[in-house]
This record gives C-alpha cells, sequence and structure tokens, in this order.
C-alpha cells in the first residue's frame, strides 16, 4: 500500500481552514505547493496577522529559490499577499524586485520570477517607499513583457504627476508587447487629468500598428467614461474597426448600447455581426436581448443568424 504523500496531505488539510490563524503551520511547510496554497489563502481571508510566518517563508524560500520553488509560485503569492494588503514589508519587495529566475520550458527558458518582480513594483509604490517610481522605472526595461507591465501599472497607481509623463513617453516610443503599451492607456486614463489623458489615448486609434489601436480602444472601452463616446464614434466613422465596437460595448454608457443597436440594424452584414458579438455581454438585458433579436430575425441573412447563434446565451 502506497504511503500518503505529506504534500497532499497538507493539501488537503488547506481545504479545511477557515481561520487564517490556522495558515501558519502551513506556511512553514517544506514543501513550496503548500506554501503557495496557504499565501494564496492568506491573501484572500480577511483578518489576521501573518506577517512574520509569510517573511519568515520568503526569506526560507529564497536561500535557493530555484531548489525550493520551481516555478516561483510561493514567492509570487507571498508577495501578492502583502501587496493586497499594502503591507509595508520593503525587505520583500526589494529583493521580489531583483529576482530573476529563469527555468527550462519546451522552448527557450522562461522567467518565473517576471510576475514577482511586477509584483514587488506595485507593493513598494503602495507603501510609498521612497525610490518606488525610481525601482519602475528600471523596470520598464525589463527584458519580459510581464514585468514591464507591472511598472507601467505600479507608475499609474502612485498618483504621481512625474509619472505622467513617464507613462506617455513609454505610450510615444512604444513597446514589442502590444499589452505594454495599452498598460500606459490604460494607466494614464487613470492617473492623469482626462482633460490630457482622453485625447491622447484617442490619438493612437489611429495607429499603424492594428494592435495598438486596438489596445488605445480597449482602454478607452474599459475607462466606463462617458466622454470616450464621441471620441471612439468619430474613430469609428473615420474607420470601421471591431475593435472600437468592443469598445463601445465596455463603455457600459446608453449612448454606446444604442450606438452599437443601430450598426445591428442599419450597418453592412459584417459589422452588423460584430455589433451582435459585442453586444453580446448584455445578453443578460432582457430589453437589449429583444432588440437584438427581433433586428436579426427581420433583416435574416447567415452571417447575422450566425453571430447571434454563437454569441448570445440560448
Amino acid at each position: 500500500m502506497r504511503k500518503p504523500d505529506p504534500t497532499e496531505q497538507a493539501l488537503h488539510a488547506l481545504r479545511q481552514v477557515r481561520n487564517p490563524s490556522d495558515l501558519a503551520p502551513f506556511l512553514r511547510n517544506k514543501s513550496a505547493a503548500v506554501v503557495a496554497r496557504a499565501a494564496k489563502m492568506a491573501a484572500e481571508m480577511e483578518g489576521g496577522d501573518l506577517t512574520a510566518e509569510l517573511v519568515e517563508a520568503f526569506r526560507r524560500l529564497m536561500k535557493d529559490p530555484a531548489k525550493l520553488d520551481k516555478g516561483c509560485q510561493a514567492l509570487i503569492n507571498i508577495t501578492t499577499a502583502f501587496a493586497k494588503r499594502d503591507a509595508a514589508v520593503a525587505e520583500v519587495y526589494c529583493a521580489g524586485i531583483r529576482h530573476v529566475q529563469m527555468e527550462a520550458s519546451y522552448g527557450p527558458p522562461v522567467d518565473a520570477a517576471a510576475p514577482l518582480r511586477a509584483i514587488s513594483a506595485i507593493g513598494l509604490v503602495r507603501m510609498a517607499y521612497p525610490e518606488a517610481l525610481l525601482h519602475a522605472v528600471d523596470l520598464l526595461l525589463d527584458d519580459w513583457s510581464e514585468a514591464r507591465s507591472g511598472a507601467v501599472r505600479a507608475l499609474a497607481e502612485s498618483g504621481r504627476p512625474e509619472a505622467e509623463l513617464v507613462l506617455r513617453h513609454k505610450a510615444r516610443i512604444g513597446d514589442k508587447r502590444s499589452e505594454v503599451t495599452g498598460e500606459c492607456f490604460s494607466g494614464l486614463l487613470r492617473l492623469g487629468p482626462r482633460v490630457r489623458a482622453l485625447p491622447f489615448v484617442a490619438e493612437f486609434l489611429e495607429h499603424a500598428n492594428g494592435e495598438v489601436a486596438e489596445a488605445a480602444a480597449l482602454a478607452l472601452g474599459e475607462s466606463h467614461l462617458a466622454e470616450a463616446f464621441p471620441l471612439l464614434a468619430a474613430a469609428f466613422a473615420r474607420n470601421s474597426r471591431t475593435a472600437i465596437l468592443w469598445a463601445m460595448a465596455l463603455l457600459r454608457q446608453d449612448q454606446a448600447i444604442e450606438f452599437l443597436l443601430r450598426q445591428v440594424e442599419e450597418a453592412p452584414g459584417r459589422t452588423a455581426a460584430a455589433a451582435v458579438q459585442a453586444l453580446a455581454i448584455y445578453d443578460g438585458d432582457t430589453a437589449i436581448r429583444k432588440r437584438v433579436e427581433q433586428t436579426v430575425a427581420v433583416r435574416g441573412g447567415e452571417t447575422l443568424s450566425k453571430a447571434w447563434r454563437d454569441h448570445w446565451k440560448k
């Protein structure tokens, strides 16, 4: 008979934990998988002070992270738990933002610690560490896009006026990954005054790189700002990109929803079908659902009907 696996037993026992203080012994477990699960639970539970136990677990794993925490998940979860609680643990964040952990993969080696550097930058900002912005700016040059995105989020979260300058510059020079540029757009819409941020991001709706233009549209949509609607509508009049329809839906503004419904009713087949797909995020809204369904039935056509069948719940 196979002996019970200690890690499996500990993970099973963790599922029964309801009190944060009961996580302490699991954070001292030799298994990184157990520590990772316990740290994740610590981040999600309210109450309890596990600072000492989390710091000690972090220190122990950092003695030989490639061996003790393959995949870096325990270190990431510990740091995330601190950042979520705005904990002032500069020791953890400063070590995390410098940590690189290259690991084998099916292709080239990957840096498992890139998310750790990202959350460490955010943690430094949240605790108002004096050199937090310096660390974040350095991280903008990281080799890994996940770390660069974290640096952008940290700069935006700082609320500092100088961060706006850095994000505008980064957006202008671009990034080899469009999602990082998209983080710049979203950060500016949260950070900068709307009178500056909105027209700046809207400029990129005309960008020659379609992925950058899409990132700008989605950032405007996710801002939920009513002032973004006329900018998106004007851009759509010039270039009817599908991403703008998705952005309209994400705005969750009445005027944007009405715009999409008119596209379903009046636009050419493919554009109308794209609007049907974008509006599917409102499939729980009876009035919108009824109007879309009736319009599709009246207009007919396989392209429109397929968009309805594929993207709206029955």
